[in-house]
């Protein structure tokens, strides 16, 4: 290697070792609170694929800004009571105030079963006027019901929120 070549690959090492990182003040407590359509794409059982979907999430701000919980119906129609479910929420991105994607871990029970549910999904939120928005929400949830109703229920939401 040239020395013109290894000074300049020390100098840009040295550049990035002396950068700061990048670090976004840090937010007061947030959230949203909605509701919407769901499409059940597996694990429907009798054929009804289309229900409601309700989810109130908070992130309490501070230096834990991007961590919150969720409490969430998810599934649910006039045949169905759907799957209650609690949730650790993760904002893994953002470009706020108008755009944030976030994971979720769910833990709950399904009503009609009254059986054990575990997954997680992926929540887009797109704010459209003041605290107006769109959420699309996807998620896999395992349904615990012996072995021969055990089944997965993935489903694909959207819902109007309102975020704060």
């Amino acid at each position: 290697m040239s020395p013109a070549r290894a000074g300049g690959a020390i100098a840009a090492l040295a550049t990035l070792a002396v950068i700061a990182p990048a670090h976004a003040d840090p937010r007061p407590w947030h959230g949203s609170i909605g509701a919407g359509g769901s499409l059940l794409l597996t694990g429907q059982g009798d054929g009804s694929r289309l229900r409601v979907e309700g989810e109130v999430d908070v992130l309490p701000g501070g230096a834990l800004d991007r961590y919150g919980g969720l409490l969430a119906l998810r599934a649910a129609d006039a045949d169905h009571h759907g799957l209650a479910c609690l949730g650790l929420l993760f904002e893994a991105a953002a470009a706020r105030p108008r755009l944030a994607l976030a994971l979720h871990a769910d833990l709950g029970v399904d009503l009609d079963a009254h059986g054990p549910v575990l997954g997680g999904g992926a929540r887009t939120t797109l704010t459209l006027v003041g605290p107006l928005g769109v959420a699309l929400d996807t998620g896999a949830y395992l349904v615990l019901d012996g072995l021969d109703h055990t089944r997965l229920a993935i489903d694909t939401s959207t819902m109007l929120v309102v975020r704060w």
